[in-house]
């Protein structure tokens, strides 16, 4: 039996709060394995996997930039989708979605880390990819002392909906 997660609304709110900035709202989806973007919304996670893991190894490799704030990196490449939308058009975008739906299939289908490693990094390249993740970069860079604050709240508020829905009794048993 799935339990019902407590403060979601209140952990919806504080995010969007942050990216309302950028006119964005942000939600977090229990069903979500990854950052999204669609219709200015971005969906969330808070757990991370390899899939983060490979994002961050990337962003180290491919731009020689590093972060504490990988959660707030994954949210403003979000926005960076929606900042750069009017530039990914016509072709180059129907390039990227064909793209991405191969390389989603191949992912499923693969059992080796290394492919599915080779498969991620071919989709961090895409050019919307690419320019969604320089504008985060970018804004993480000119804006560090924003970027900070905006994780103390966000943070707070993460650590917030953690503790109300913490399981002592699953803890302890």
């Amino acid at each position: 039996m799935s339990k019902k997660l407590k403060g979601i609304k209140k952990l919806n709110k504080a995010i969007s709060k942050e990216m309302s900035f950028f006119g964005i709202t942000a939600t977090i989806l229990q069903n979500e394995f990854a950052f999204y973007f669609d219709d200015n919304i971005i969906t969330f996670k808070l757990t991370e996997d390899n899939s983060d893991n490979y994002f961050s190894q990337f962003v180290r490799q491919r731009f020689n930039f590093e972060t504490d704030y990988n959660f707030i990196l994954s949210l403003l490449h979000e926005v960076g989708h929606y900042k750069a939308n009017d530039e990914i058009c016509g072709d180059i975008y129907n390039f990227c979605i064909k793209e991405k739906s191969r390389i989603e299939k191949e992912i499923e289908k693969s059992q080796k880390v290394s492919d599915i490693i080779k498969l991620s990094y071919e989709y961090f390249n895409l050019p919307d990819e690419i320019m969604a993740t320089q504008w985060a970069i970018n804004y993480m860079k000119k804006h560090p002392k924003k970027v900070q604050k905006m994780w103390e709240k966000m943070n707070k508020a993460i650590k917030e909906f953690y503790q109300k829905n913490l399981d002592v009794d699953s803890i302890e048993g």
